[in-house]
């Protein structure tokens, strides 16, 4: 309770550098969480979960939304976490009505327009490009993916704004520090996530019927674990949570 009112303190003072701050703070007498399991998908053939060797991660998403960190997930025990058409292996376009032609490959994390994308781990940006357009009757925004390769896995930062890299002065080929801010949440209000095998630089699409591609990785797993055991920032002017 000290540490967490000291951090709450200096976040006050504005003693943090730059425009985020930490908010997650370790104490003793904090409550042992257990891990959530994701379950594997599809149960005949799974497609393999993205893994990290790197002690510490940061979540990718600076929000001030409460459910931020409630990553959508079908887990092993049968239950459904967060809104199922934002997790793993949904059919796409999610509309019903439609024919659902591809397999959703990502995971979308809760987010507000105009929030921070912050790097997972360490790595190098190794693509950016248009991604996603929005349609004609939302603005018809045109979003953007980054594409990092971290020590053990590729990630993909998607629906960003077109201007990520460049407000912050960043480009394909440099090298970005774990909890770096990379990006900003477009309209889409949402981060999509993908993970795939070291080497990949551009995200691959997965149709219905087919096997999954041998690069592709599920990221739902390494999302829960950092959602447990990762630093998570806020925005400078949010007060901790519980403080």
């Amino acid at each position: 309770m000290i540490r967490k009112r000291l951090a709450f303190a200096l976040a006050q003072l504005g003693l943090v550098a730059g425009a985020l701050c930490l908010t997650q703070v370790a104490s003793a007498t904090a409550p042992v969480r257990e891990r959530t399991l994701a379950a594997p998908i599809p149960l005949a053939a799974p497609v393999p979960m993205a893994s990290s060797t790197v002690a510490h991660r940061y979540w990718p998403v600076v929000t001030s939304l409460a459910q931020a960190t409630v990553a959508p997930a079908h887990l092993f025990d049968g239950k459904v976490q967060g809104a199922p058409l934002r997790s793993f292996d949904t059919r796409r376009p999610a509309d019903p009505s439609k024919p659902q032609t591809r397999r959703h490959v990502g995971v979308d994390l809760t987010a507000a327009e105009g929030d921070t994308v912050v790097a997972m781990e360490d790595g190098q940006i190794v693509n950016f490009y248009p991604f996603l357009a929005r349609a004609a009757s939302v603005g018809g925004e045109n979003t953007y993916a980054i594409l990092i390769q971290h020590k053990d896995y590729v990630a993909l930062y998607g629906e960003v704004r077109a201007s990520s890299l460049s407000a912050r002065g960043l480009k394909v080929g440099d090298r970005v520090a774990a909890g770096q801010p990379i990006g900003v949440v477009s309209g889409t209000a949402q981060l999509h996530t993908e993970t795939y095998a070291s080497g990949v630089t551009r995200n691959i699409k997965w149709p219905v019927g087919a096997p999954p591609p041998k690069e592709m990785r599920n990221p739902t797993q390494l999302l829960l674990d950092t959602a447990l055991t990762g630093e998570r920032l806020y925005p400078k002017t949010l007060r901790l949570a519980g403080a």
